[in-house]
């Protein structure tokens, strides 16, 4: 199971509150998509990027990311 810290977006993996440290790839040349309705408020942005890798996890293949899991 896994926690996210409304504060802090740190994910946090029960049963021992482990943290999982999921940074960004920064690509500057990436493509925005569009304006998002929490634009400007980084905070939710990071909260909501960080939900949705989790909640598909049988599909996350970036070793580091394994290795904490």
């Amino acid at each position: 199971m896994y926690k996210i810290h409304l504060g802090s977006g740190n994910i946090l993996v029960s049963p021992n509150d482990q943290y999982l440290c999921i940074v960004p790839k920064a690509n500057p040349a990436a493509q925005q998509t569009g304006c998002l309705p929490f634009e400007g408020d980084r905070m939710l942005a990071v909260v909501l990027s960080k939900a949705m890798l989790p909640a598909d996890d049988t599909k996350i293949t970036d070793p580091t990311i394994l290795s904490q899991l």
